[in-house]
């Protein structure tokens, strides 16, 4: 029946992995970490669609493929119509901020968006919010030194908190909620809510993304029922398939 292919710029879809398999605990996968291109926040549309065109050609090399998920918000926002383009066959899903969810929760309220460069300046992202502007109140803020962080480029905790001091000082007191606008983000959870001076509430996409997949495959019939599935870990950067196996076991 073929496997679900989950791909990001590198270890941040592990947390969409994550949810994928706790609710299709049956389903098989191929995660694809594209470490060696990391980060994909600051790369341009026509750059992104060479870099995911040669992951989905590899992936489908490596396997029968039932279904594309792009775990990746940058790429969802800049190229997901390139991509159903190229590969007319698989169906993708893909992944957007929260921004629907955490607007139903927080009603009113101070919510703020987290994300790469790219996802920011995005016209998907900008639309979304706009459209949610009777709800709560929004602010967009690109946090490019999280990715590289969680990627072991800035292997210093001490310096990769005060980055994020720095980068917050300025919303600290009045955010309500944080929409974590980027996969890689929730595995920095503790060192952002460090950040506040309340209590926050984080919301990522990452579980209506299962959902969404969980649908479609039922919707063609391909959804497998029962049983345990397996994972195949894939990487750019061979050397980070080991952390990707202990990340996916560590990642509540």
């Amino acid at each position: 029946m073929g496997k679900i292919a989950v791909f990001d710029s590198g270890l941040g879809g592990l947390t969409v992995l994550s949810e994928l398999k706790k609710l299709m605990p049956g389903e098989d996968y191929i995660y694809f970490g594209d470490s060696a291109n990391a980060p994909y926040g600051d790369k341009t549309p026509d750059e992104l669609e060479v870099l995911c065109r040669n992951v989905c050609l590899k992936l489908l090399e490596a396997d029968e493929i039932k279904c594309f998920v792009i775990a990746c918000n940058t790429t969802t926002a800049k190229i997901l119509d390139r991509l159903e383009r190229d590969f007319p066959t698989v169906p993708f899903v893909g992944i957007e901020p929260a921004v629907a969810e955490a607007a139903e929760h927080e009603l009113g309220k101070n919510i703020l968006v987290l994300a790469t460069t790219g996802t920011v300046n995005s016209d998907r992202l900008k639309e979304r919010i706009d459209g949610l502007k009777d709800k709560a109140y929004f602010k967009a803020l690109a946090a490019p030194g999280i990715v590289p962080y969680v990627e072991g480029f800035m292997p210093d905790r001490d310096s990769f908190r005060a980055y994020l001091k720095d980068l917050l000082k300025d919303h600290s007191r009045d955010t309500d909620a944080v929409v974590l606008g980027c996969t890689h983000f929730p595995f920095v959870k503790e060192e952002l809510r460090e950040c506040f001076d309340k209590d926050i509430r984080f919301y990522d996409a990452a579980g209506g993304v299962a959902l969404r997949v969980k649908e479609l495959l039922k919707s063609k019939g391909i959804l497998k029922a029962g049983g345990n599935g397996s994972i195949c870990f894939m990487n750019s950067d061979p050397d980070k398939i080991k952390l990707e196996e202990r990340l996916l076991n560590e990642y509540k």
